[in-house]
C-alpha cells in the first residue's frame, strides 16, 4: 500500500493512525453491543476501505 499522504511529518501521520485505530475499535464494539457478526463487521470495512482504494 503506498503512502497516501508522503508529505506529512511522521509525528502527524502517527497520530492519524492513531486516531483511525481508536475510531475502528469503538466502531467494532458498538457493532458488536448491536449484535453484528465479526464477519459482517469485516466485510463493511473491507468495503469502505475498497472504495476509498478505488476513489
Amino acid at each position: 500500500m503506498t503512502d497516501p499522504c508522503p508529505r506529512l511529518p511522521e509525528a502527524t501521520r502517527a497520530a492519524v493512525r492513531a486516531l483511525l485505530l481508536a475510531e475502528l475499535t469503538a466502531a467494532g464494539r458498538r457493532a458488536r453491543a448491536a449484535g453484528c457478526s465479526p464477519e459482517a463487521l469485516t466485510a463493511v470495512f473491507e468495503a469502505r476501505r475498497r472504495s476509498v482504494e478505488d476513489g
